[in-house]
């Protein structure tokens, strides 16, 4: 694609013919569904006097005859591989495509239309068409591109009068303009009038013309689509076979099954350019990079990453678009699915090592982040997470997030983790331990201080959901004394350690306390101090 191109006017006629190559039925492009026929001689004639001359944009130059210049931007980067920039108009939000056959030759039958009706068809399906979502990046002040199950195109036209010899801009403005009023398209700004003119037609010269500008072969003057506008945006589609391989036929693919890859190819370039910049050059381009054009198609154009890709409605040969998220030509956007890792559980100062897998469709590499981690725990790039859980038993809401290195996909899966203590002494004033008096178990027996033995009586548990566990049964609040009761994951039983050493009851926020250092003085709960009184260890 070349730098765009002012129009003004109709352009001179070039005298000369075309070679149309005939239609193979057994290339793999279906027919198309019955065609709606319309004549818009007069139409057409109406609106040539008033077209509106847009711009003409994403004009595609045939294979090998385009080799764009590199060149240092102001921002640093260098073309084409820089972003496209938002110039303040609209894109297409809902884009619904018109294809309207030119020309009387025209038939449901021809392959050529069949391949185009069927692309149509499948982009647009966000369950299966990773391809077109690539432009979702690319908004305007009212939202962005968006897709979801209905399809952008149900039926075609054919408009059985003849073309002009040769077509000019200004005749394909009428045309889309003509075809617009008679069908009274309303929804001006996300339209896309595809014009696809028969077999053998001639385009003047103005923009380079097209197999061979109607005259004696001329590559070096082809080219092969590009999108405009006038009342509405359109796009100019010639009948891509008759130019052969300069325009993609077998690109993608070899032999028969390749003989249409340019109509996929260049119908999808014009397309994602439309989506992303309706009324040329008001959009999303990159207005420094004159030598591709700047648009999300230029800048990829007959890229060697070109690839058939699947949607509903079968495979095509389709060019990848430039992402400003990946700062580069992407053929789809990624999908990244994240494996569960289940919920999990581990023990206070135990050695932790899980590794969270996820996958991208696109095969790019991921990078991972965590939230709500236990604290002591940390979660690599890689999706590693390690480190010993410390300060305080809990169960903790985790939630990980993969990201796509072009940053156009990520996922995300939560699970909880469970962290208790280890079984053993709680140690407090004077080196002395918690204890259950007498190692007695009936409810309401009293928990005191006492010199540390090491026995049962004296082996607490601090459980994931705060109750701290001693003989099987749980230490309860029961109006300021601690005793041992039955466990009921009330308030009243339930602690949490902070980091300097107390254990809070969550029913009002009082801290365990030693009286004194006596043995068997029983523990209270009292306002929190952080005095040496209230200062515990871990089990």
């Amino acid at each position: 694609m070349k730098a765009r191109l002012a129009v003004a006017g109709c352009a001179a006629v070039a005298a000369a013919l075309f070679i149309a190559l005939p239609a193979l039925a057994s290339s793999g492009a279906p027919a198309g569904p019955p065609l709606t026929r319309v004549n818009l001689h007069q139409a057409f004639g109406r609106a040539l006097p008033h077209v509106k001359h847009g711009r003409i944009a994403g004009i595609v130059i045939p294979v090998g005859k385009h080799r764009p210049a590199v060149r240092r931007a102001a921002a640093g980067c260098t073309e084409p591989n820089c972003d496209l920039v938002y110039q303040g108009g609209s894109v297409q939000h809902s884009p619904h495509v018109y294809i309207l056959l030119w020309g009387p030759n025209w038939t449901n039958t021809d392959p050529q239309f069949g391949k185009m009706f069927n692309l149509y068809s499948g982009l647009g399906i966000n369950s299966h068409d990773a391809w077109s979502t690539i432009t979702s990046q690319y908004g305007d002040g009212s939202g962005h591109p968006t897709f979801g199950s209905s399809v952008l195109v149900t039926r075609a036209f054919q408009d059985t009068s003849k073309p002009p010899n040769p077509v000019t801009f200004a005749d394909l403005a009428a045309e889309a303009d003509g075809f617009a009023s008679m069908e009274k398209i309303t929804d001006l700004t996300d339209a896309q009038i595809v014009i696809a003119a028969q077999s053998g037609t001639c385009y003047s010269s103005e923009v380079g013309g097209f197999a061979g500008n109607c005259g004696a072969p001329n590559p070096n003057g082809l080219y092969c689509a590009y999108h405009s506008s006038s009342n509405e945006p359109f796009t100019n589609l010639p009948y891509q076979t008759d130019a052969g391989t300069f325009c993609g036929e077998n690109f993608v693919n070899p032999g028969p099954a390749g003989k249409y890859d340019g109509v996929s190819m260049l119908a999808g370039h014009e397309y994602a350019e439309t989506i992303t910049d309706p009324f040329p050059d008001t959009g999303w381009i990159d207005t420094a990079d004159t030598a591709s054009g700047g648009e999300i198609g230029d800048k990829c154009d007959f890229s060697p990453a070109s690839r058939d890709v699947s949607l509903s409605t079968g495979s095509f040969a389709m060019q990848p678009l430039w992402s400003n998220a990946a700062r580069g030509c992407v053929l789809t956007t990624d999908r990244v699915t994240v494996t569960s890792p289940g919920n999990q559980s581990g023990v206070i100062g135990g050695a932790v090592s899980l590794q969270v897998h996820a996958t991208s469709s696109a095969g790019l590499s991921l990078s991972y982040r965590a939230t709500g981690l236990p604290s002591g725990l940390s979660i690599t790039h890689a999706g590693l997470i390690t480190g010993k859980p410390s300060v305080t038993a809990a169960t903790y809401g985790v939630k990980v997030t993969a990201t796509d290195s072009a940053g156009t996909a990520a996922r995300s899966v939560s699970f909880s983790w469970a962290i208790r203590s280890g079984t053993g002494a709680v140690r407090g004033l004077a080196g002395k331990c918690a204890d259950d008096f007498r190692g007695r178990t009936v409810n309401g027996n009293k928990i005191d201080i006492f010199t540390c033995s090491g026995r049962n009586p004296q082996k607490f548990t601090f459980l994931a959901n705060g109750e701290l566990m001693l003989m099987g049964k749980c230490i309860r609040d029961i109006g300021g004394r601690v005793v041992l009761w039955t466990c009921a994951a009330i308030n009243t039983e339930r602690w949490t350690r902070h980091a300097n050493g107390e254990y809070v009851i969550r029913f009002n926020g009082q801290c365990l306390t030693a009286p004194s250092a006596t043995n068997g003085v029983q523990l209270t709960l009292v306002r929190c101090t952080a005095s040496a009184r209230q200062v515990w260890s871990l089990p």
